[in-house]
């Protein structure tokens, strides 16, 4: 790994340091490095997005902070605005707080439908954080995996522009979970 993206892992890590998993005693930063590690096999900065995925979401961090942070730590502009952005299309639009007029499921179905048009790039790393959250459903959320996997199945067939290889696996992974809960 080179020595700029191990200073974003733990810049990420200071951002999210008291943050957990649900449900567990391990830092949320375990989930981040799980999804980038899955990432960066099919994405080219797949490492780094998986990363910085929930930054804007669930830390105090801005996208103009996250770019300039990138370009600090040695990532070039194109490289830095190409992480950026995909970080922004991941972070999510539909939430209570921008939209309090609408029912939830009317903010998931504008979500979804968001998510459908992000790019390739992005849309790989859903796919990680995707199968690292279905895996965490069926470990700690048993009650709900039925419904979660319908929902997410629906959302892959939406999501079709990233990596093939790994949005087969999404698949895969939440027919195996059909198959465990029967």
């Amino acid at each position: 790994m080179k020595g700029a993206a191990v200073q974003l892992a733990k810049w990420v890590a200071l951002k999210h340091q008291h943050q957990l998993i649900k449900k567990t005693n391990e830092p949320y930063f375990n989930h981040l490095l799980a999804v980038a590690r899955m990432s960066a096999p099919f994405e080219e900065y797949g490492y780094e997005i998986g990363l910085c995925h929930d930054l804007l979401e669930d830390t105090n961090t801005g996208s103009a902070e996250l770019l300039d942070q990138l370009l600090s730590f040695g990532y070039s502009g194109q490289e830095a605005r190409l992480i950026t952005t995909s970080v922004v299309e991941l972070t999510d639009v539909y939430t209570p707080s921008n939209y309090p007029e609408l029912r939830k499921k009317e903010r998931k179905a504008r979500e979804s439908a968001r998510l459908a048009a992000i790019s390739a790039s992005a849309q790989t790393v859903k796919y990680a954080d995707l199968i690292y959250n279905l895996h965490w459903m069926l470990k700690h959320d048993r009650k709900h995996v039925k419904k979660y996997l319908k929902k997410k199945r629906l959302l892959l067939n939406s999501l079709n522009k990233g990596n093939e290889q790994l949005r087969k696996k999404a698949y895969d992974d939440i027919e195996l979970g059909f198959d465990t809960i029967k």
